[in-house]
C-alpha cells in the first residue's frame, strides 16, 4: 500500500506539471505520453483492492435435477436414469461416494400422440469402487423408439422438477464400395471405403467394420467376430498399435449428399496377419458395416465433455452441455443401421 500511495503521488505531480508547463491545446498530447503510467496505475488499484479477498474455488451452491437418457433401437427397452446433483465437502466432486439417485420420481417419456410412464428399477453395478450400490433408473419396456420423431421426456419429484425433448434420427445409408479388396488385400493398393448417407437431424456419426472367420479349434469349428482398426502404426515392440473409429462430425450439412469414410489397407493387413498369429489359419466368411448417427444434443454433450481430457485444461463447476429445462444432463438420441457382405 505503501507503493501504491508513492505512485500516486507521484502520478499527481506528473500530470500537475503538464497543466502549468503547457498551453491547454497541448495538454491532451502531453497526457497521451503518459497511458502507460495510467494504465499501471488503474491495474493496481485494482489489485490493491482485491488483496484482501480470500480465494474460493467453490461458488453458490443450488441443488438441481440432473436427468440422462439415450434413445436408441439397440434395445426395445429405454432407460432414464434421474438424480440430484450435490455439493461436496471439500474442493473434489470424488470424494462424494453416495450415490443421489432419485426412486420416487414420475418420469414419462411422450410423442405428439402417446405418453409412457417409466417404472423404477435397479441396474446391477459393474464397477463398485466408488459406490457400493446398484445403479437406479427408470425402465419402459417394451419400447420401440420410432425414428425421424420428436420425445419429450418429463420428470416430477419432490426433488424438483425438468424436461427435455429431442428429435430422433432417421434412416440412414451405408454401402460397401469395395469389399472385395477385403478377400484378397495383397492384391490390391486401394484402402477399403464405404459411402454413408445420414439423417438431416444426425449431427455426428460412427462408421465401424466388423469381419467374421472360421477358425479350427481341436476337431470343430469356431466363429469369431471382432472389429476392423481404421488406421495403424508400429508398436513400441512387436505387433502394432490399431487406432479405431471415433465419432465425427458430418462433414457437410446437406441431405442426400454422401459421405466417404476409408479404412486404411495397410491397417487391414496388419490385423490380418495379427488374427493368424494368434488362431492360425483363418477363413473369412463375412463382414459388416455399422452406421451409427448422433443427433445434436447427444453429439454436443459426448463432443464438449471428452474435448479437453488432459491435465491442463481448467474445468469450472458447471455442465459444458446440457439440454434439460429446470435442470442438468442430456436428453438425446442415436440410430444403427448396417450392411452385411459376403467375404467367401
Amino acid at each position: 500500500m505503501y507503493l501504491l500511495g508513492a505512485l500516486c503521488r507521484w502520478l499527481f505531480g506528473q500530470v500537475s506539471g503538464i497543466f502549468q508547463k503547457v498551453r491547454p491545446y497541448s495538454v491532451m498530447k502531453e497526457l497521451l505520453k503518459y497511458r502507460l503510467i495510467l494504465s499501471m496505475f488503474v491495474l493496481a488499484v485494482f489489485a490493491a483492492a482485491g488483496c484482501g479477498e480470500p480465494f474460493e474455488p467453490k461458488g453458490p451452491y443450488q441443488e438441481r435435477l440432473v436427468l440422462y437418457s439415450i434413445l436408441s433401437n439397440r434395445s426395445d427397452s429405454q432407460y432414464v436414469r434421474v438424480y440430484t446433483s450435490y455439493n461436496p465437502l471439500g474442493h473434489n466432486p470424488l470424494e462424494n461416494t453416495v450415490d443421489t439417485d432419485i426412486q420416487n420420481a414420475r418420469v414419462t417419456i411422450a410423442t405428439d400422440s402417446a405418453s409412457f410412464a417409466l417404472t423404477s428399477s435397479v441396474i446391477p453395478r459393474d464397477d463398485k469402487s466408488r459406490y457400493s450400490t446398484n445403479i437406479g433408473a427408470y425402465v419402459a419396456h417394451p419400447f420401440t423408439v420410432q425414428f425421424g420423431k420428436t420425445y419429450t421426456l418429463t420428470v416430477t419429484s419432490a426433488d424438483g422438477n425438468a424436461s427435455a425433448r429431442v428429435t430422433t434420427p432417421g434412416p440412414g445409408l451405408v454401402e460397401a464400395n469395395n469389399a472385395f479388396v477385403m478377400k484378397s488385400p495383397e492384391k490390391y493398393t486401394d484402402d477399403i471405403s464405404a459411402r454413408v448417407r445420414l439423417s438431416p437431424v444426425t449431427l455426428g456419426y460412427i462408421l465401424r467394420l466388423y469381419v467374421e472367420f472360421d477358425v479350427k479349434l481341436g476337431s470343430g469349428v469356431v466363429h469369431v467376430r471382432t472389429e476392423v482398426p481404421k488406421a495403424v502404426r508400429p508398436g513400441g515392440g512387436a505387433g502394432y498399435e490399431y487406432a479405431y473409429p471415433m465419432l465425427v462430425r458430418r462433414i457437410t450439412d446437406q441431405y442426400l449428399v454422401d459421405e466417404i469414410v476409408y479404412f486404411n489397407l495397410d491397417a487391414y493387413k496388419a490385423f490380418v496377419e495379427d488374427l493368424e498369429v494368434k488362431y492360425g489359419k483363418i477363413q473369412l466368411t463375412n463382414g459388416t458395416f455399422i452406421l451409427t448417427q448422433v443427433e445434436s444434443n447427444l453429439y454436443k454433450y459426448y463432443n464438449i465433455a471428452n474435448g479437453f481430457q488432459d491435465d491442463f485444461s481448467i474445468r469450472t463447476d458447471l455442465p459444458d452441455y446440457s439440454n434439460v429445462a429446470g435442470g442438468f444432463g442430456v436428453f438425446g438420441a442415436m440410430r444403427d443401421d448396417s450392411v452385411a457382405f459376403d467375404l467367401r
